[in-house]
């Protein structure tokens, strides 16, 4: 094997693997508003049939995420960014092609098994980054993430117009941008490789997750990352709706909203937290996030007018722009060097699962008990998270695990 190559500089390496990450977002979001009335008006899809073409994108995501994330201890970063973005490329062009629903499942498990490359990404980001500085470089995914769902769902209700098939066909064509720039311009960051691939039967059977919770720190952030994903997600399907029965919204309005909330989380997520870090620890602004975001969640049903909606609205971005980079920083502070691919993959698996399983819980509450309980059962969800993090005793900063301790996805 040729020796590892030198970490890029740090500046260089973050803006690059921004843009790599914010192009291929920008794609998804493209499909993301109109994929249900595709599947609906295009090949008679019912509702159910539409939640789980939904859901097979964050499954996909959920089994591969920590597989990609642990070949890239081995193998390097920059191998398993080129080959999900490939992925990508093909799963919006048969997007773009598909002539019945079942080449559409297929596009989007090739989509999701793509998008599982982020955990290569995050360790990317672990490889160039010093612990003190890690939350900032983690902020930039979050901060790619809400640029991407700013400007993904407008471009997408623009192209539609037009067809079907061009929002799919667009996407491809900025994943096939963000493919030529990552195997041309980036430069691989991974110089602590693992010499055999490990844990990838873990990741599926739990063992590796069993051995990650039981580490100090590592274990109850997994958890409570998790509850903070499934909260935010169990109003994932419930949100349009609540925003056209209860504020008589339509969609294009929705679609504002949705803007709105990933200007103000890339905001917070991108230059924000570089600020709050100044006045305060990790630990501080993830206890301080979880309070806003609990706020958020609470106040949605009940905000009654436009303006305080979007203040409700606001509390949300802002609290999950500030805990999720922090959870994750605090998570990969916690891992050894050669695990850091592993460990972000299986971070992400746990936060896809709790994508498939929010929706599914916020859809059925919101039928069975009412409008307002996907929100208020998130805002519950983060009460307990809020109370967990205050409880956690205040970690060793840059604190790493020593060499000797059990490694959580070797020997398995």
């Amino acid at each position: 094997m040729p020796s590892p190559a030198v970490p890029p500089p740090t500046k260089k390496a973050l803006a690059l693997i921004f843009v790599i990450v914010f192009i291929d977002l920008l794609g998804f979001g493209i499909i993301i508003p109109i994929l249900p009335n595709f599947a609906q008006r295009g090949f008679g899809a019912s509702d159910t049939m539409v939640g789980l073409l939904v859901g097979i994108f964050s499954f996909m995501q959920f089994v591969f995420t920590p597989i990609w994330g642990r070949i890239s201890d081995v193998i390097g970063r920059k191998p398993i960014l080129v080959f999900g973005l490939m992925c990508s490329v093909a799963g919006y062009l048969m997007f773009g092609l598909a002539n019945s629903l079942m080449v559409l499942f297929i596009s989007r498990m090739l989509s999701g098994l793509g998008g599982a490359n982020i955990s290569a990404a995050q360790a990317y980001i672990a490889d160039v980054t010093t612990p003190f500085n890690r939350a900032k470089g983690m902020g930039l995914i979050g901060m790619a993430f809400g640029l991407g769902f700013v400007f993904g769902p407008f471009m997408g209700g623009l192209l539609v117009a037009y067809g079907y098939e061009y929002p799919g066909f667009a996407a491809a064509g900025l994943s096939a941008i963000s493919l030529v720039t990552t195997m041309i311009a980036l430069p691989e960051s991974h110089v602590h490789r693992a010499k055999k691939v490990t844990g990838i039967s873990a990741s599926l059977s739990g063992k590796a997750l069993f051995t990650a919770l039981r580490k100090p720190f590592m274990g109850p952030m997994l958890v409570l990352y998790f509850f903070i994903i499934f909260a935010l997600a169990n109003i994932f399907s419930t949100f349009p709706l609540l925003a056209a029965r209860d504020y008589h919204l339509s969609d294009r309005e929705i679609g504002y909203l949705y803007g709105y909330i990933g200007l103000i989380g890339a905001i917070v997520q991108g230059g924000g937290i570089r600020i709050l870090l100044r006045f305060v620890s990790e630990r501080k602004l993830f206890i301080i996030g979880n309070g806003i975001m609990m706020a958020g969640l609470v106040l949605i049903p009940y905000a009654g007018t436009i303006p305080l909606l979007l203040g409700a609205l606001t509390l949300l971005s802002i609290g999950n722009g500030a805990n999720n980079p922090t959870a994750l920083s605090i998570i990969s502070n916690h891992a050894r060097n050669e695990e850091q691919g592993g460990v972000l993959g299986l971070t992400q698996s746990l936060s896809s699962l709790a994508r498939v399983l929010g929706p599914v819980w916020g859809g059925w509450i919101f039928g069975a008990a009412g409008h307002a309980f996907p929100f208020l059962t998130g805002g519950a969800v983060m009460i307990i998270v809020l109370v967990a993090s205050l409880r956690m005793a205040p970690e060793n900063k840059n604190q790493k695990i020593p060499d000797q301790d059990e490694s959580i996805l070797e020997n398995t």
